[in-house]
């Protein structure tokens, strides 16, 4: 199967600022855009969908990602039925336990538990059913949309959750061969625990990514989201399958974590950064350094990279990986 490349937005900006460049993506061969979904630290993720999807016109149009904490399950299913409907059938529910939506207004992360609940319930209301839910009554009140369903998780529990029950699994766990072989054992032991064949999973590998001739420039404003990348792999991997020496730079970074600055060239944290933290959750560089970097994990079976574009200028980034890099993989 030919390897797919999405775009990952931070609207960390005016919306205005992304809707010309989503368009152009499209044009290059970028087969989807999954925006984050953060109401105290970005834009409207649903607006910013809803202008791509006017914009474009075979794009997958995914949350990267929503959450079950501020986000109820009633509001989930009309969104994305809506979102489905208007795009012709492009929606992909990106959905998580919730990090910076939830932190940001003093909430704590869903258990996995009720993740399962919600997904059920929010997977029968676009089917067309009547859910109860905690003691009330669901229904969407209008034709639904079944929409695929990819749950993002980055520990062994969510992982393994989501090789049972999701459509698609959006992994972050880094960029190194042994996170990602992590990753994907995990799922597979999901899989193998439902009864499903892991194949019929669509895996999609988030990576902190950049590309540029100018290499030293670039490697510097990936910083910033490769802080986020960071953050959630020091959380959630297992230190035993963490690369030499990672775990300590990782917290050391993660103690002095502002989430107000989430993502942001700019973050405090983005400092904290090391190079040897940089090449383990980040693929970034030049053209001929980030070829044989994807390429070993296209190895490993992954062959959708959805690639958040966090630096100054991601219209060039973006030209450089469709024009020099995606021609050369898969």
């Amino acid at each position: 199967m030919a390897t797919s490349f999405h775009i990952g937005i931070l609207p960390n900006r005016p919306l205005a600022d992304f809707v010309d460049w989503i368009a152009r993506a499209e044009t290059l061969g970028f087969r989807g855009v999954w925006v984050a979904d953060s109401q105290s630290v970005f834009r409207d993720a649903f607006m910013a969908l809803t202008l791509f999807a006017q914009r474009t016109s075979c794009m997958e149009l995914a949350t990267g990602v929503t959450n079950i904490i501020t986000r109820h399950p009633a509001v989930l299913a009309h969104s994305f039925a809506t979102l489905d409907e208007y795009s012709g059938g492009r929606a992909v529910l990106g959905i998580g336990v919730g990090d910076s939506a939830v932190f940001t207004i003093g909430e704590r992360p869903a258990r996995l538990k009720r993740m399962e609940q919600v997904i059920d319930t929010v997977r029968r209301l676009m089917a067309g059913e009547e859910v109860n839910h905690d003691g009330t009554d669901l229904k969407v009140s209008w034709p639904p949309r079944k929409v695929p369903v990819v749950i993002a998780c980055t520990g062994p529990k969510s992982l393994q959750l989501a090789g049972r029950i999701a459509d698609g699994v959006l992994f972050q766990v880094g960029a190194d061969p042994q996170l990602a072989r992590y990753a994907i054992r995990n799922i597979e032991t999901g899989a193998h625990a439902a009864g499903r064949d892991p194949s019929e999973i669509k895996l999609y590998q988030r990576l902190a990514f950049a590309v540029s001739e100018n290499r030293e420039q670039v490697r510097a404003e990936a910083r910033g989201y490769a802080s986020v990348a960071a953050g959630t792999i020091y959380k959630a991997v297992p230190h035993e399958d963490m690369p030499a020496g990672l775990l300590q730079d990782l917290k050391t970074m993660k103690e002095k974590y502002d989430y107000q600055q989430h993502g942001s060239m700019d973050a405090a944290q983005a400092g904290l950064i090391t190079d040897r933290i940089l090449d383990a959750v980040a693929i970034t560089g030049t053209p001929d350094e980030v070829i044989p970097r994807l390429r070993d994990l296209t190895q490993l079976g992954i062959d959708n990279f959805v690639l958040p574009i966090a630096t100054k200028h991601p219209d060039a980034v973006i030209n450089t990986l469709a024009e020099k890099v995606m021609p050369y993989i898969g």
